[in-house]
């Protein structure tokens, strides 16, 4: 019989985290309000742009995703359409999450303060970079929070609540509209019911998920068209080690923000031998003490990496980012905690506090101290119109970087996507691919027309993930049609550059196949 642990020491004498939420708050708004958007949160401002309706149904169509997040942030903008204000939803989501962060500590490590989690949730680098994206993840992570907090409160607890089983459903079919990963939780709590032996709650857990599974029904045949029309085959099919490699990069960056550092080769041996450290020493508390919290945190956290794994195999390594797995960002900083305070010292565990907050604070430094996203956006746009002439189009590759450029570009001339824009209803990335000289040719002719001279904004991408753009055909055209006149590099790694046509104008060439 696993008990759980009876006296939480921190349960009486814990402040609420106020401060910390504050702090969080203070961290993320003025950078929502400072950073250029990025071109995924450009679709997110296309999609939530003409109302709720259309927003469920641009979710669905374009975005091939669930509607809830985007619904909600159509009704959100009907406030407000600016991008600081879209961003805000998700700046909000932070300080909650650390709320969620605290009461979950207090349920899950009754010996560790839970200020310590709160303070991590604070400043740890997935949380920070979800708050400051117009996209769904900092709800996604706030409902994973809420899901594991509740599964205690209403399923593992010595006294189950039943007015958290009712919470526990309606965050589980809210979360299941949000994002269709997080469902991988509601299955982790099954199995962490069945390791335990709980065989009468497990049976009414399975009873409160059947609800939750009738009510996401009507989402069921959306779901299945839309695996229908996937579009991961633009990936290669992973290796069992690649797929090993991914994951364990996922996870180590989930743990302790160290992609910084210099030393590669140093810091992987490092990692590995904390990680080895964290994880042998989480399995000998499970050993001497049986305590359910452990093991169902160890139970829980398994099973959601064996359920990312397979989504790497089926989706690809692009749609399972860090961003995607943020249902680990709780159990993955709760283990290490568990794990050292097997040795009852305060002191090992305030080190390993001061080690994880001291890694998070200096990446988020690193990250943020350019001001900018990647693509660089809005200084690019201001750059553009203050070095503009008429009759000067601006050329822009990869083809989705003109959305976010639109946003901040208010110039003379006409933006143009290369080698064709991505229409609104379908979004489909092989668009991006040059398919040869001739389409790159006719689709400057058609736009430049006379004019003797072209922008070319080149924002860096040249792929995702096996599909390659094909910038080799690009750089092919501007040398055989252009001379480079000026370049200006910009964040990551952004270039605009000032194409001058060479004598003998851009024309078909000879082969066109």
């Amino acid at each position: 019989m696993h008990e759980l642990t009876s006296e939480p020491s921190y349960e009486q004498r814990s402040s609420p985290p106020w401060l910390l939420m504050l702090v969080s708050l203070v961290i993320a708004t003025p950078l929502a309000y400072l950073l250029n958007i990025r071109f995924d949160e450009a679709y997110t401002l296309n999609t939530t742009a003409n109302g709720v309706v259309d927003a469920f149904r641009q979710a669905i169509g374009f975005g091939q995703q669930a509607p809830l997040y985007f619904s909600l942030i159509a009704v959100w903008r009907s406030v407000d359409e600016s991008v600081f204000f879209a961003r805000l939803f998700s700046v909000i989501c932070l300080p909650l999450f650390v709320w969620v962060a605290y009461a979950v500590s207090k349920r899950y490590l009754k010996n560790v303060n839970p200020l310590f989690i709160a303070a991590i949730a604070v400043v740890h680098q997935q949380t920070v970079w979800n708050a400051l994206d117009i996209r769904l993840y900092a709800l996604m992570t706030l409902f994973s929070g809420l899901l594991l907090l509740l599964f205690y409160d209403g399923y593992l607890s010595e006294k189950p609540s039943s007015k958290a089983r009712i919470f526990y459903v309606i965050v589980a079919v809210l979360s299941l509209y949000t994002q269709y990963y997080l469902g991988f939780q509601l299955v982790a709590g099954a199995a962490v019911l069945l390791v335990l032996g709980r065989w009468k709650v497990l049976l009414r857990y399975v009873g409160d998920m059947a609800i939750a599974g009738v009510i996401f029904i009507p989402m069921l045949l959306i779901l299945s068209g839309q695996l229908s029309e996937f579009s991961g085959s633009i990936e290669l099919p992973l290796s069992a080690t690649d797929m090993l490699r991914e994951m364990w990069q996922r996870i180590v960056a989930l743990v302790l923000a160290v992609a910084w550092m210099p030393w590669e080769g140093e810091r992987k041996w490092a990692m590995r031998f904390i990680l080895f450290i964290v994880v042998a020493l989480f399995l000998l508390k499970i050993a001497r003490e049986k305590q359910a919290e452990d093991i169902a945190l160890g139970v829980y956290t398994v099973v959601l990496i064996g359920f990312f794994m397979f989504a790497m195999k089926f989706a690809g390594w692009t749609l399972t980012q860090n961003r995607h797995m943020s249902s680990l960002i709780l159990p993955l900083t709760l283990i290490p905690f568990a794990a050292f305070s097997v040795f009852k010292s305060k002191t090992l565990v305030t080190m390993w506090f001061v080690l994880v907050t001291l890694l998070c604070v200096w990446s988020l430094a690193m990250v943020y101290s350019p001001l900018a996203k990647p693509g660089d956006f809005e200084r690019v746009a201001q750059h553009l119109m203050q070095s503009e002439r008429p009759n000067e189009p601006i050329l822009v590759f990869h083809a989705d970087a003109v959305w976010p450029l639109r946003q901040y570009y208010h110039g003379q001339n006409q933006l143009v996507a290369l080698p064709q824009e991505n229409a609104l209803e379908k979004w489909d990335p092989r668009n991006n691919v040059i398919k040869n000289e001739a389409q790159l040719v006719e689709r400057i002719n058609s736009a430049a027309g006379s004019a003797g001279q072209v922008w070319l904004v080149y924002d860096g991408w040249c792929g995702q993930g096996s599909l390659k753009f094909k910038c080799d055909l690009l750089e092919d055209v501007i040398n055989k049609y252009f001379t480079v006149e000026q370049t200006r590099r910009f964040f990551e790694p952004t270039t605009v550059r000032l194409l001058k046509r060479r004598e003998a104008p851009v024309g078909k060439p000879a082969d066109a196949n």
